[in-house]
């Protein structure tokens, strides 16, 4: 049975230490920062290495956000980076805590970003100890990969390659798909448990070329591929059509919704994911539902937070006291008054000010790897 309220102790007294590291000056800086703030997303806490990315890949929606082309590593010291997650309410520290996923708004081994990612990776597995996960474009080499492993040994490791005809057109700037095959080539050799991030899939790209590059990446050494649907702005449909990709049509007839300037809007394509899939099982490849999962997998824990789940290790889901999630509420400065349990689901009756309802609530689900409800 797992201590909730032992695990909020740890995280208090993790962070205690950690500010004892730092100067109080950067302290300041930590706990104003982002991370120490924002509540984590279905795929866990998005870990910033940068700001900006100058792969320029037509379809990425951080320029429509005020990124740049023009990438620069994120200002937090390492020690810095570690406290200010781990003051982060929301977030739970440990194996058995919040996900941690490196990349988001930047891509986190440009040679801008390629240190300062290391030094995140360093220290939050060091002090925090979180599962790791980080999504990239880059080559990386043998060496970086072995250090890449040596810093947390179960990192799950996922590299975007979506096409290999189209990848001139869609992405200028960044590495061929050769190159990040040799990637995923040198994460694998050096134990790095790797999969393909086939993220976004783009309506036109033909069913062949995904098979061919499905059939590569297994030669390589993937040992799965994450799916992922493409979001679009009209920056990104724009830039899609300046580059010359001859299947825009298809990408707009199959748009949940009417696309405006920022906001983004999810295309269809889940019957295209059943074709790759097919695929990908045919020549062996595991299919995971979600980045999360993967890096569930790859930790070799268990999780049934969300309706993509069940994933990994169910037998790892860790028992609860009724008692100590009560507890745990009046930390928070929240009362519980009703709890009700269907399997591995909580519902909650709970009162208090909202925001820390949301920040209870993705501790909880993150330590317990229970959907919790309200």
């Amino acid at each position: 049975m797992i201590d909730l309220l032992g695990e909020f102790e740890k995280k208090i007294k993790v962070a205690g230490k950690l500010r004892d590291m730092i100067e109080v000056e950067e302290a300041r800086e930590a706990e104003v920062d982002s991370h120490a703030r924002r509540l984590p997303r279905p795929c866990g806490l998005t870990v910033h290495t940068g700001l900006g990315c100058s792969f320029g890949c037509t379809y990425c929606y951080i320029y429509d956000m005020g990124f740049t082309y023009k990438p620069k590593p994120y200002p937090l010291k390492g020690l810095q980076l570690a406290y200010s997650i781990a003051v982060n309410p929301s977030v739970a520290i440990g194996r058995n805590g919040t996900l941690l996923a490196f990349g988001s708004i930047t891509e986190p081994f440009m040679k801008e970003t390629l240190e300062k990612t290391l030094e995140y990776i360093s220290t939050t597995s060091r002090y925090l100890e979180n599962p790791i996960q980080f999504s990239t474009k880059a080559y990386l080499d043998r060496e970086v990969c072995r250090t890449i492993y040596n810093l947390q040994k179960d990192i799950s490791a996922l590299v975007t390659i979506i096409t290999i005809r189209y990848s001139k057109m869609l992405e200028p700037s960044a590495p061929t798909p050769f190159n990040r095959l040799e990637t995923i080539k040198n994460l694998s050799n050096a134990g790095v448990n790797t999969c393909l991030f086939l993220r976004p899939i783009i309506p036109g790209v033909e069913i062949s070329d995904l098979r061919e590059l499905l059939e590569k990446c297994m030669e390589a050494g993937a040992r799965g591929v994450v799916l992922g649907s493409l979001r679009v702005t009209e920056g990104v449909i724009r830039r899609l059509r300046a580059s010359g990709f001859p299947h825009i049509d298809m990408i707009l007839e199959r748009l949940e919704r009417k696309i405006n300037v920022k906001s983004q809007t999810t295309v269809r394509t889940s019957d295209i994911k059943e074709k790759i899939k097919n695929v990908a099982e045919k020549i062996g490849l595991k299919i995971y539902p979600s980045a999360c999962s993967a890096n569930i997998d790859s930790h070799r824990i268990g999780c049934t937070a969300c309706d993509m789940g069940p994933c990994g290790d169910l037998e790892t889901i860790p028992e609860y006291s009724l008692r100590d999630l009560r507890e745990l509420a009046l930390r928070y400065g929240l009362e519980v008054h009703e709890v009700k349990e269907v399997g591995l689901t909580i519902s909650l009756k709970i009162s208090g000010q909202k925001r820390k309802i949301h920040e209870f609530t993705e501790f909880t689900k993150s330590i317990l790897k229970r959907r919790v409800m309200l």
